[in-house]
């Protein structure tokens, strides 16, 4: 089927990759959920660890179970909306999906590493998240992601120079910067 007639044009091309890239934004800015709740699950996580500190509890760190199920809540609703949309994704989307999937890997890995890195996780975590972000905001063409996730990363890198506890205060901040405030704008796109 390599004919003269399916050749596209370099406009037509052009109209075609632009069509996909519009696609994909409307469909995250439908999916605008998972920035607004994992912020709001990061959020709340980070805070509860530094609430767990302040009062000595002994194992702060047991607050971060509660991101299985939030995991768990965004499985489903994915699966759910992927439904919904009888499972049509644009390639724009799916490396979206497969970015993010890559870093939940990460993200879960590392604390079990942190012996290696002297418990420096939130950091860590951090600068390969505002990766994440960023690389969200290029693919959608939307600067708020992009913004956020340099945010992300200058407080990631920041958080190096202070106790786990701050540690925490820190990612909360670059979390809401990062996901909460991109991830209402988006909301209000729809």
């Amino acid at each position: 089927m390599n004919t003269e007639n399916d050749k596209l044009s370099p406009q037509q091309s052009l109209e075609l990759i632009q069509s996909m890239i519009n696609q994909a934004k409307g469909n995250v800015r439908d999916n605008s959920f998972y920035y607004l709740f994992w912020g709001w699950v990061l959020v709340a996580t980070h805070l509860g660890n530094y609430a767990l500190h302040i009062i000595a509890f002994d194992y702060p760190h047991i607050v971060w179970l509660s991101v299985i199920p939030a995991w768990i809540v965004s499985f489903v609703y994915g699966r759910q909306q992927a439904q919904k949309k009888h499972g049509t994704t644009t390639h724009l989307e799916r490396v979206n999906i497969s970015l993010w999937i890559c870093f939940g890997v990460l993200a879960m890995a590392i604390p079990f590493f942190g012996g290696f890195i002297n418990y420096q996780i939130n950091p860590v975590i951090l600068i390969t998240g505002s990766m994440a972000t960023f690389v969200s905001g290029i693919i959608l063409r939307f600067w708020p992601l992009r913004a956020g996730g340099v945010l992300i990363f200058v407080i990631g890198l920041a958080s190096f120079f202070f106790q786990s506890q701050y540690q925490s205060l820190l990612a909360a901040t670059a979390i809401v910067a990062g996901y909460l405030v991109p991830g209402y704008i988006l909301k209000s796109q729809k």
